[in-house]
């Protein structure tokens, strides 16, 4: 029990990391398309990135509640 849940943590917060680097760099391309583009379709990519970003982020968030959860249960359980 305890590797699967150290295993489900660790991908949750390699999921974290991905996503919020994948907003950091989509806001960032974003802030400079808005000051260097003439068109508007060419935030279109990064703007769909930063929504990518948010659904790892909010899926990894709720492997890390599930976990947490578990966990709680399990010491429960044991105690």
């Amino acid at each position: 029990m305890k590797s699967d849940l150290s295993t489900s943590l660790t991908a949750a917060l390699s999921g974290l990391q991905v996503g919020i680097n994948r907003a950091r760099a989509a806001s960032g391309e974003v802030a400079k398309l808005t000051t260097e583009s003439d068109t508007v379709k060419d935030t279109v990519r990064p703007l769909l990135a930063m929504q990518q970003a948010e659904q790892e982020v909010a899926v990894s968030t709720k492997v890390i509640k599930a976990d947490d959860e578990t966990l709680g249960r399990f010491v429960d359980e044991t105690a």
